[in-house]
C-alpha cells in the first residue's frame, strides 16, 4: 500500500495496448528509481499504477530540494597543466575557468597513469520543481512501447494520444508544459461511468479518490478482484475456471472496474475439441472458459467487462462467440476431409527458410537425426517405427486450416487429428510434445517417442538457423536457439539417456552448409546451457569445468561425473589425493608445453629407484581395476582406488627428481607420469578442481 505519498504525475492517455503496459510499468519504476538518485532528490519508495488509459507514478517521501555535494573533477595531466615557468598553461586555465575553480581549490593525484589535476567543487542544489519537468519529459521517450504515434502537430511521440498531465509536488502543481499540454492537477475518472475531470487537493488521496470515480488505479488490487470474481462466477454455475495467468494479466490492463458476466454458448459446438474452444475464445475474444466438475468443457464463458452487467453486454458477447465458433466448425471440417498423413505431401510446398528449403525437407532432416540417434542409444525397432511415423506426421498440421487460423495450436491440432486417424497415441502424442518446452517453465517430452522427435525437431533448428547465420547475440534469441539447447541438454539428463552429442552431430553435420564447421561451435553453445543447468542442480564451478572440460558431450554421464565429484569431494582424504595428481598434471602439462609436439615413451626396464617402481607396479596391478570402474562408471571406487595411491605418489615426488639431466632417464619419469594420467584424460580434469 501507498503511503506518504507526496508526488504525483498521472498521464491520462487513450486507451493503451493491453500488452504495452506491464513492460512501461516496470520500466518506468525503474527510470523513475534511478533518475532520482542520479539528480540528488532523496525519496523513500515509487510506485508506478496503470489502466488502460493512465500511467500514474506515485513517489513518497520525496524531497522539495537537490542535496548538495561535493564531487571530484579531473582536469589535465600535471605534464600539460603548467609551463615552463610554473604558471597555469592553457589546459589548467580553461580547467579552472570551465568548472568554476580557483588556483587554491587544485591538486595533483597519481592515478596510476601518471600524475593529473584534480579539484571538487560543490554543487549547487536546485528546488525539484526545476529538476521534475525534465524527468518526466526523458521518462516520455524511455519507455519501451512497441509502437508509437503522433498526433496533430505535437512531436511528442507516445502510443497512444495523451489527454492531460496531472502533476502535483506536496499537493501544489507544478507549473511546466508538454507540447501545449498544461500540468495541472485534475485526472479523469472511469471514461463511462464517471467521465468527468477530478481535481486531486490531496496526493495522499489519489487512489481513494479514483476509487470513487470508478476506477481500481492498482493493477494488483484489479487483478485480484478479477481473479475472486471468475472464481466465483464459476462457482456460481456449478463450474471450475479454467485458470490462465497471461488472460488474466491482459483483461486485467482491458478494465479500470471490472465486472464478470456469464454467457452461454450453443451445446452443438461442445463437438469441436475443447482446446480449439478456448483457444477462439481466449486469443480473438479474451473470454475465459468453464469446466464442468467432472472435467469436460461447459457451454458457457465469462465475459470481463468495464462496465456492469446487462442483457445487451450477455447477448453482444455471445452472438458473436456464435459467428467464431461457426467459423471453427467449418474449419475442422474442412481440415478432417484429408487425414493428416495425406497432407504430408503438402509440405513440399511450404517454404521453411530459403536457404534450408520447405518444411517437407525439414521433416526430411529430421528424419535422419532422430535414426542416428535411435541407433547410437539402441533403440528397440518397434520404438524406432513409432519414431520414424511420428517425425514424418510431426509438421502435417501446418497445413491445416485451424493452424492457419490460430498458430499456437501447432502440434495439438495435430495430436488431435492423429488420434481421429487412429494413429498410435505414442505417435500422436509426439506430434504436440516434440515442440516443448514452447515457454520458459513449460513441461519436457516425456515418452521416448517423444523425446527423440523433439531432439531431432531441435538439433535441425540449431544447425538449420547456425548454418544461414541466425545465431543468438546478447539478449537477443528471436528464435528461442537458448531455450532449444537446454531442453536437450535436460531431456537426456532427466531420462538418463547416454546420448554422446558429439558422435551424433558427426553423423547429421553433412546435411547442413558447413555443418562439419559447425559442430564444435554448437556443441560449444550447448555447453553453455550445461553450465547453466549444473549450476542450478548445487554443482559448484570448479565441479562443472572440470567434468566439461574434457570433450564428453554425454551430458547424462557428465551429470554422474559431477554428482560423485560433489559427494566425494566432501571426504578430507579426497583434497590429499587431489594434490597428488595436479602435481603429476602439473610437471607432465609444463613439459609437453615448453616441447609441444615431444614424445614421451615408457619403459619399465628403464626403472630406477624404489619409489618410481612402487609407483608403476601401484597402478600396474590395478589396472584392470581400473579399467572396470572408467567402463561401469562406478566413480565411487575409482576415487577410492586413487585416494590409496596417494602415498605412492607422494613418496615417489619426495625421493625422486624427475627433471634430472640423463635426457632418457627424465623422459622415461614424464612417461610414467603420462601413462598414469592417460588413465584419467576422458574422466575429469582434475586440474579445474579448486583445493
Amino acid at each position: 500500500m501507498a503511503e506518504n505519498i507526496n508526488y504525483l504525475c498521472e498521464i491520462g492517455t487513450e486507451e493503451i495496448p493491453a500488452g504495452y503496459i506491464p513492460p512501461a510499468v516496470n520500466a518506468a519504476r525503474e527510470f523513475m528509481e534511478k533518475t532520482l538518485k542520479q539528480e540528488r532528490l532523496s525519496f523513500t519508495e515509487v510506485y508506478v499504477y496503470a489502466t488502460p488509459r493512465r500511467l500514474a507514478i506515485l513517489v513518497s517521501d520525496m524531497a522539495d530540494m537537490q542535496s548538495a555535494d561535493e564531487e571530484e573533477i579531473k582536469g589535465p595531466s600535471l605534464k600539460a597543466a603548467y609551463d615552463e615557468n610554473g604558471n597555469p598553461a592553457k589546459p589548467l586555465q580553461g580547467f579552472m575557468q570551465g568548472n568554476n575553480v580557483k588556483i587554491d581549490d587544485i591538486y595533483t593525484r597519481d592515478t596510476g597513469k601518471g600524475e593529473y589535476i584534480f579539484a571538487k567543487r560543490t554543487r549547487e542544489a536546485l528546488p525539484a520543481t526545476d529538476i521534475i519537468p525534465g524527468i518526466i519529459e526523458k521518462m516520455l521517450g524511455a519507455l519501451p512501447f512497441p509502437k508509437r504515434m503522433r498526433w496533430g502537430a505535437k512531436k511528442i511521440a507516445f502510443p497512444r494520444p495523451i489527454s492531460y498531465f496531472c502533476v502535483l509536488l506536496n499537493n501544489s502543481i507544478i507549473q511546466h508544459q508538454i507540447e501545449g499540454i498544461p500540468f495541472g492537477n485534475s485526472v479523469r475518472g472511469h471514461y463511462i461511468q464517471n467521465n468527468v475531470m477530478v481535481e486531486i487537493t490531496d496526493t495522499s488521496r489519489y487512489i481513494e479518490i479514483l476509487d470513487t470515480h470508478g476506477v481500481i488505479v492498482e493493477q494488483e488490487r484489479r487483478k485480484q478482484i478479477i481473479r475472486q470474481q471468475l472464481e466465483d462466477a464459476a462457482a456460481s454455475i456449478d463450474g471450475v475456471l479454467i485458470e490462465d495467468e497471461e488472460l488474466l494479466d491482459t483483461v486485467t490492463f482491458l478494465t479500470e472496474w471490472p465486472y464478470v458476466v456469464v454467457c452461454d454458448f450453443d451445446t452443438d459446438f461442445l463437438q469441436i475439441p475443447d482446446i480449439v474452444l478456448i483457444t477462439e475464445m481466449k486469443e480473438h475474444q479474451k473470454y475465459f472458459a468453464v469446466n464442468t466438475t467432472s472435467g469436460g468443457l461447459m457451454p458457457k464463458f465469462l465475459v470481463i467487462s468495464n462496465n456492469p452487467p446487462n442483457d445487451n453486454v450477455k447477448q453482444g458477447n455471445e452472438r458473436v462467440i456464435a459467428a467464431r465458433f461457426s467459423d471453427a466448425r467449418f474449419f475442422f471440417g474442412e481440415d478432417r476431409k484429408t487425414s493428416l498423413a495425406e497432407k504430408v505431401d503438402q509440405l513440399k510446398d511450404v517454404l521453411f527458410h530459403k536457404d534450408l528449403g520447405s518444411i517437407y525437407d525439414k521433416v526430411e532432416r529430421m528424419k535422419t537425426i532422430a535414426d542416428e540417434a535411435s541407433g547410437i542409444l539402441d533403440l528397440p525397432g518397434e520404438t524406432r517405427e513409432k519414431i520414424d511415423r511420428a517425425v514424418m506426421l510431426s509438421k502435417a498440421d501446418l497445413n491445416t486450416s485451424m493452424v492457419f487460423e490460430f498458430t499456437s495450436l501447432q502440434g495439438e491440432m495435430g495430436k488431435i487429428y492423429a488420434i481421429l486417424d487412429g494413429e498410435d497415441r505414442e505417435v500422436a502424442a509426439a506430434i504436440d510434445e516434440h515442440y516443448r518446452p514452447r515457454s520458459q517453465g513449460d513441461e519436457l517430452p516425456v515418452s521416448m517417442v517423444s523425446i527423440i522427435v523433439s531432439l531431432a525437431e531441435k538439433v535441425d533448428n540449431l544447425f538449420g538457423s547456425f548454418s544461414v547465420g541466425n545465431i543468438p547475440k546478447g539478449s537477443q534469441d528471436p528464435y528461442a536457439l537458448r531455450r532449444q539447447a537446454a531442453a536437450i541438454v535436460e531431456m537426456l539428463i532427466q531420462n538418463q539417456l547416454h546420448l554422446s552429442l558429439d558422435q551424433l552431430f558427426d553423423k547429421i553435420a553433412s546435411q547442413y552448409r558447413n555443418g562439419e564447421d559447425l559442430k564444435k561451435t554448437i556443441l560449444d553453445f550447448i555447453n553453455t546451457r550445461a553450465k547453466t543447468y549444473y549450476t542450478q542442480q548445487g554443482f559448484s564451478y570448479d565441479e562443472i569445468n572440470a567434468c566439461l572440460a574434457v570433450g564428453i558431450y554425454d551430458y547424462y554421464e557428465l551429470q554422474r561425473r559431477a554428482e560423485s565429484v560433489h559427494d566425494f569431494r566432501k571426504d578430507e582424504r579426497f583434497g590429499e589425493m587431489l594434490l597428488a595428481f595436479k602435481r603429476m598434471n602439473n610437471i607432465v602439462s609444463a613439459f609437453q608445453k615448453k616441447n609441444p609436439g615431444y614424445s614421451l615413451h615408457f619403459d619399465p626396464a628403464l626403472l630406477k629407484e624404489k619409489e618410481e617402481k612402487d609407483l608403476y607396479d601401484f597402478f600396474n596391478k590395478r589396472k584392470k581395476d581400473l579399467e572396470k570402474y572408467l567402463e561401469t562408471n562406478d566413480y565411487q571406487k575409482l576415487f577410492m582406488l586413487l585416494i590409496e595411491g596417494k602415498s605412492v605418489v607422494d613418496y615417489f615426488f619426495d625421493k625422486v627428481m624427475v627433471m634430472v639431466d640423463d635426457t632418457r632417464l627424465r623422459d622415461n619419469r614424464l612417461g610414467l607420469l603420462d601413462s598414469i594420467l592417460e588413465n584419467f584424460n576422458n574422466l575429469i580434469d582434475f586440474s579445474e578442481i579448486s583445493e
